[in-house]
């Protein structure tokens, strides 16, 4: 039987999301190939780059390897290529690889900053659309703050420490609450008050984060920017940026060298002529079921959209809006009227498989914005609400990969106490505080087994099999290999003998040194600093595959 292509242009969420739905409905049916084309070897998680421009995490935590989320999914081929345009009548996909046949395509090919035409935006200023942007953004307020530290004018020196951000949207909201944190770092690593660096938020109506229903939520979040130091100014149209700073509708000006510009998204230019029709932002207008009209006003029989190359407005739900959940709703309705198209399913609208459970705004790691299923919430728990929904996606693409890395970089790895918890359960503690316990439980264990602990080892019901899973558990913690489930073991081996000879306060002394070493304890001179990295590396590349810069499996 020959072979047919499903193509996907695009791994942002909506191809992501697409690849994943019809890799498995299609798992069995071997005539069809999955081909996802992307111009990067990674998965960006867009709605995440204001925590790389602000040095929260490392970019590698915003980046998921493409080999490694379809690595399982063998018939998923990966295409590191950019797409120069379509044949509609032929149904081929042009690329800088070579042309493609498709049977049936998906453009989910994500967006791009909109500037909407401000003078000075892209020569003077910064967008953050891209992961190439927010790296950009972050070396930049780096270099300028320290730059800003060395000058002695008072006047230059203002200019060099001020940030300011154009449009308070979720993007803009979000960077400037992590500028809030990451002001606290750079004041200190430069010696400065932090008072000196001014954050200005710069808004063309007069209110923040305008798409929000609740504007109660608004307020708070307002109330908490200004309450830490946030210059929200309202009613301020930029109209052009310069070298010296931001020019405003009414002449006025904020002079400052670093100017971000998050104000609006757009699709990408180069589908202005692909012969589609084409509503707000550029983007390609769809049907009911996502199929993308055409310049004649019909609807294509075998091209979807999904995500921000999508304009589409619900009846019920009004337009699809550029989030995770937006994404996702408009990629399940396109694969599932794709497969009904090849003959699985019947077909249904988007108002039909929309599914939104709400929305978390973050201002920094440690406040958040949220309505979800219904109800309305701010702060602590908010902020691990907003986790979850990113949790929740990373579950939805099936990457068990993804959520143990993401939850290690935003709460177990983070530095300066940005995470919910005020970093007090980061792993970058200095671990060796507690060696010297976990070396004093190895020589416990040990002991015990051998009989060295005198009347003691009646705590620990002696016998063959017991003084052997004790010698294993203290030898492996004195020397700090597999330190984490010995230590699980240490505290069965305690509540055993608690329950098999009653209570002694050397039970609880151990069941707590226990606890206490698996803070990572077996890297502080310990064998895990080598063994534990070196699994995670071969394990990882068994199941995932290694990635790589550049991905051609078509001719495989």
């Amino acid at each position: 039987m020959a072979e047919k292509n499903i193509v996907i242009v695009g791994a942002g969420f909506g191809g992501v999301f697409a690849a994943k739905t019809l890799s498995k409905k299609l798992k069995s049916h071997k005539e069809y190939n999955i081909i996802l084309i992307d111009k990067h070897s990674y998965f960006t998680y867009m709605t995440e780059l204001h925590e790389v421009a602000s040095q929260r995490v490392a970019p590698k935590h915003v980046q998921e390897d493409l080999e490694h989320l379809f690595y399982q999914n063998k018939n998923v081929k990966l295409l590191t290529a950019e797409v120069n345009g379509i044949n509609k009548n032929d149904k081929i996909i042009k690329t800088t690889h070579g042309d493609i046949n498709y049977e049936k395509l998906i453009l989910a090919i994500g967006g791009q900053s909109n500037d909407f035409g401000t003078p000075g935006v892209k020569e003077h200023g910064f967008e953050m659309w891209s992961m190439e942007e927010s790296l950009k953004i972050r070396n930049h307020v780096e270099n300028i703050i320290g730059q800003g530290a060395a000058e002695l004018d008072p006047v230059k020196r203002a200019q060099l420490l001020t940030i300011a951000v154009v449009g308070s949207g979720f993007t803009g909201a979000e960077l400037m609450g992590e500028f809030i944190e990451q002001r606290r770092v750079l004041a200190q690593n430069y010696k400065l008050d932090e008072s000196e660096i001014k954050l200005v938020l710069l808004e063309a109506s007069p209110s923040i984060l305008n798409m929000l229903k609740d504007r109660h939520l608004a307020d708070k979040a307002f109330k908490y920017m200004t309450s830490n130091g946030v210059d929200i100014r309202l009613n301020s149209r930029v109209t052009g940026v310069n070298e010296d700073g931001v020019i405003f509708a009414d002449e006025s000006t904020l002079p400052t060298k670093s100017l971000i510009w998050t104000a609006g998204v757009k699709a990408k230019s180069f589908i202005s002529d692909w012969g589609f029709k084409y509503g707000r932002g550029g983007r390609i207008e769809a049907d009911d079921y996502m199929r993308a009209k055409l310049d004649n006003d019909e609807s294509a029989t075998d091209i979807y959209v999904a995500g921000d190359t999508l304009s589409y407005v619900d009846e019920k739900t009004g337009p699809v809006p550029q989030t995770v959940e937006g994404a996702e709703s408009a990629a399940r309705t396109a694969s599932h009227n794709l497969l009904a198209d090849l003959g699985f399913g019947q077909a249904k609208t988007f108002s039909e498989l929309v599914k939104y459970h709400g929305f978390a705004v973050s201002i920094g790691s440690h406040y958040t914005v949220a309505s979800l299923m219904g109800l309305n919430f701010s702060g602590f728990f908010a902020s691990l609400a907003k986790h979850g929904i990113n949790l929740f996606f990373y579950s939805q693409i099936r990457s068990m990969y993804s959520i143990f890395h993401y939850m290690m970089d935003e709460f177990f790895r983070t530095e300066n106490g940005r995470n919910p918890f005020q970093g007090t359960i980061s792993r970058l503690g200095n671990v060796l505080w507690s060696t010297p316990l976990r070396l004093f439980l190895g020589i416990f264990w040990t002991l015990a087994a051998v009989g060295g602990l005198g009347d003691l080892n009646m705590l620990f019901w002696q016998h063959g099999l017991a003084s052997f899973i004790e010698i294993v558990t203290g030898a492996g913690i004195l020397l700090g290999l597999f330190t984490w489930p010995l230590a699980v073991v240490s505290i069965i081996l305690t509540i055993t003998a608690w329950a098999t000879n009653g209570f002694d306060m050397t039970h609880w002394f151990i069941l707590l040194s226990s606890i206490a070493i698996m803070n990572g304890s077996g890297r502080g001179f310990g064998l895990d600093f080598y063994v534990v990295p070196l699994l995670q590396k071969l394990l990882g590349g068994l199941w995932y595959g290694k990635a790589k810069s550049i991905y051609d499996d078509l001719d495989k």
